[in-house]
């Protein structure tokens, strides 16, 4: 194994300024120290489990089982690690869709990506409490922290405080003008928030006021749109690939740092210790560890992890999985081979998830995935069972179908006692024996029941003054004042719309409770059910004109709907922009291209575009325009004429009041003037046998006519020619002239010459075709001149 280290060339006297210009603050900096970087070569090991797909998942709970995504099922599922063995599917959207999932106490968050639907689930009741519409891809984040949920929104650039159980925003929504790159949040609650400019602000939730109080900022140059943090016990550290920086604050001892080889998107923890921070860059197979004061960069691709994922610390070293190279690499902090790699079968995707001691990977799609315990030994583990039904979202397993009218009373009202045996039959239901006496009509014949009556037997004389069994109130059922009432109806059902665009729905119910309630519009499929304790949820809708019922459950009994609520009409972030075209154009003349481009708008979904971000992106770095139209441009600058930046790639968002829509990508090729084809090169153009020269003065002053015979490919050549000189006293001489010209005539200035050199001077040409963007050369001519010459010592006239 060789590794190669050094630390950054930079003065010591120079240490303050360096560290200003990373992590200039408006408060004056704690202090920090410089790391050094390491350059690892990892040794080739090997070790073996199971297989295949990729997620995130963040666990805050120890309750001895860990939820994993299935995104190829779309599912969530309940791992027992101490079993091995799954325990509990929970379907939450469709085959393919990219999960995330958060668990806190009691609590289980999942964020589905491809649609843009984050849903909290009461895990006493596997049923969801709260829903809401959030942006699609990997734009949101949940955070935790001692009870309290935040909502971070990349694309819309804000930070919410949430409701666990209905996912609604609480207070002041914080947010970023500048975007967020990022956010983290540390062990002592402190929110962490990286804009896409390089500025980094602390923010702590103020439960008092219901808003995010400002505690701190500082900008860390040279970061930008795809720096990633890393939460610590206190402080996070920044890694920012626009420029190859580590820059690790409010710890108590901030450092700094290149990292050069990190570039592109990164995968990093959600937190780790700060004196053992990893990261991955998947575009250039690199991992990066910082700690034990330096930054150790180990290229992992070389021991066959191409693309490194998201790594996680645990138990004092870095798991860095594989994904599409089937395994789990483990190194030492020192970024050295730890262990014997994890194997997963088939070229899976592995997921990492710590949680009670353990670290579990996930494989989506594989039914097996492996257990690591704390003294690092790996076991398999089983993850998806077909055996161990899928449980649909917002329903418990298996609810049986409820009764009819007719059941629930006869249930409600005889339990468990047999029936009678009347003359009418052997098992005569009650009340339908023969009456009175004789069992004839009026059902009080001996052996005969009252309909209602909970116990049967011959009957009793009436009291003097009652009223015969045969007359008035004969059969009457008489009321259990111990049974269960009726459900209700859920009343005053009303709606509103939430600043995010989805609906919050409330309503009340009377009489005995519900076991859950069932929102949805009227005639429509369930949109959410919550347990029968809440009454209020939100839902997410498309944007539009909507009424919503609820629907009180109860085990055994009928479903009661309640009357539609009030009309609410929704809005949401506009749809992405369609059919994005236009033209690079390149100019024979100057070195400046014109890059025009249009798309068909957005839908607006209810409220109206008011802008549009295109960032364009070509070979000479690009521009980012904002504008309320449908068409935009610029001009590209190269170093050559027929300026060719292309290809061009446009990537365009709209933005409503809501924020923004999902950003949708063109590409323009170049459509300019060609440079013309060049000639042959190292061609004779000289004709030998035409070549005169004219001088006959001392000085040596004349000039020498070339005659051309230049092949047809440069004589037709539209381009530019040139002739370059060499062999006058002065130097060389270089003119343009017409690429289908006969001869040249070349200036000669030799100066004076002695008599011992017989007044002998060589001369040479060469020609140039050049298009503008690159040019090639003919083959040299040489020829000599003769002219009169000075004696000796003879003095120069």
């Amino acid at each position: 194994m060789s590794k190669t280290r050094w630390t950054a060339r930079r003065p010591a006297g120079r240490w303050s300024a360096r560290l200003q210009a990373l992590t200039s603050r408006r408060k004056r900096s704690r202090g920090a120290a410089e790391l050094s970087v390491v350059v690892v070569t990892a040794s080739l090991i090997a070790g073996v489990i199971f297989g295949s797909g990729l997620t995130r998942t963040a666990v805050d709970v120890a309750d001895g089982l860990t939820w994993i995504t299935d995104g190829p099922s779309g599912e969530v599922i309940q791992v027992n690690p101490a079993t091995g063995r799954p325990e509990v599917r929970l379907d939450v959207g469709d085959d393919g869709d990219a999960l995330d999932i958060a668990q806190y106490d009691g609590r289980l968050i999942v964020t589905n990506r491809t649609t843009g639907e984050l849903t909290s689930f009461d895990l006493a009741s596997i049923l969801a409490s709260g829903q809401q519409r959030v942006s699609t891809g990997g734009a949101t984040d949940v955070l935790h922290h001692d009870g309290r949920v935040y909502l971070i929104d990349r694309s819309r650039g804000t930070i919410s405080d949430i409701d666990p159980v209905t996912t609604d925003a609480i207070g002041e929504i914080w947010t970023s003008p500048e975007g967020i790159a990022d956010a983290a949040i540390d062990g002592t609650g402190r929110v962490w928030a990286i804009d896409e400019k390089g500025l980094l602000t602390e923010l702590r939730w103020s439960p008092g006021s219901q808003e995010f109080a400002h505690v701190d900022d500082r900008t860390i140059e040279n970061s930008g749109g795809n720096s990633v943090l890393v939460g610590h016990e206190r402080g996070v550290t920044v890694f920012g690939p626009d420029a190859g920086i580590v820059v690790q604050v409010g710890t108590g001892h901030d450092v700094v740092a290149d990292a050069a080889r990190l570039s592109g998107e990164l995968e990093a923890p959600s937190s780790s210790p700060a004196d053992l921070v990893p990261v991955s860059s998947p575009s250039t197979g690199m991992v990066a560890i910082v700690g034990q004061g330096m930054v150790r960069e180990i290229g992992v691709a070389a021991i066959g992890c191409r693309q490194p994922g998201r790594p996680e610390v645990f138990q004092g070293l870095v798991y860095v999985p594989c994904p599409g190279d089937g395994k789990v690499v483990r190194l030492a902090p020192d970024g050295h081979r730890a262990d014997a790699d994890i194997d997963v079968a088939d070229n899976g995707d592995p997921d990492l998830v710590v949680d009670d001691g353990n670290l579990i990977i996930n494989v989506p799609g594989a039914p097996n995935g492996a257990i690591v315990h704390a003294d690092g030994t790996v076991a398999s583990i089983v993850r998806y069972d077909d055996s161990i039904p899928a449980t649909p979202t917002g329903t418990t397993a298996d609810p049986p179908l409820p009764p009819t009218t007719q059941s629930v009373t006869t249930l409600a009202h005889h339990d468990s006692t047999p029936p009678s045996v009347a003359p009418g039959g052997e098992g005569t239901p009650p009340g339908a024996g023969p009456g009175p006496g004789d069992g004839g009509p009026g059902g009080g014949g001996p052996g005969a029941c009252s309909q209602g009556s909970t116990t049967c037997g011959p009957p009793s004389s009436p009291p003097s003054g009652s009223p015969s069994p045969e007359g008035p109130g004969a059969g009457t059922p008489t009321t259990d004042p111990d049974a269960p009432q009726p459900l209700q109806a859920p009343t005053g059902v009303t709606a509103v719309e939430l600043p995010s665009g989805s609906v919050q729905v409330t309503w009340h119910h009377g009489g005995d409770p519900a076991d859950s309630f069932q929102v949805q519009e009227p005639n429509g499929p369930p949109l959410v059910s919550v347990s029968g304790s809440e009454r209020q949820t939100s839902v997410s809708v498309p944007p539009g004109s909507h009424r919503f019922t609820v629907t009180a459950i109860r085990d055994r009994e009928p479903h009661r709907t309640s009357a539609p609520s009030n009309a609410v009409t929704t809005s949401g972030r506009p749809s992405g922009v369609a059919n994005i075209r236009g033209h690079v154009t390149g100019n024979p003349n100057d070195t400046t291209a014109s890059v025009t481009f249009s798309w068909d708008a957005a839908a607006d979904n209810g409220s109206p575009v008011l802008d549009y971000t295109i960032v364009a992106t070509d070979s000479t770095g690009g521009q980012t325009i904002v504008t309320a139209g449908t068409t935009a441009g610029y001009t590209a600058v190269c170093e050559t004429t027929y300026c060719n930046p292309g290809p061009v790639t446009v990537a365009i968002t709209a933005r409503n009041a809501n924020g923004q829509g999902p950003t949708v990508s063109g590409t323009l090729a170049y459509d300019g003037p060609e440079p013309p084809a060049l000639p042959a090169a190292n061609q004779q153009l000289v004709d030998d046998d035409s070549t005169t020269w004219q001088g006959t003065s001392l000085e040596g002053i004349g000039s020498t006519r070339l005659t051309l015979d230049a092949p047809a490919d440069w004589a037709d050549f539209t381009g530019t020619c040139s002739w370059t000189h060499t062999g006058n006293q002065k130097g060389s001489e270089t003119a343009t002239y017409s690429c289908d010209a006969d001869e040249i005539t070349v200036r000669i200035e030799n100066g004076y010459a002695r008599a011992p050199d017989n007044g002998i001077r060589r001369h040479s040409i060469v020609f140039t075709a050049s298009n503008g963007v690159e040019s090639i050369t003919s083959a040299t001519y040489a020829w000599e001149t003769r002219q009169r010459t000075l004696c000796d010592r003879c003095q120069i006239p």
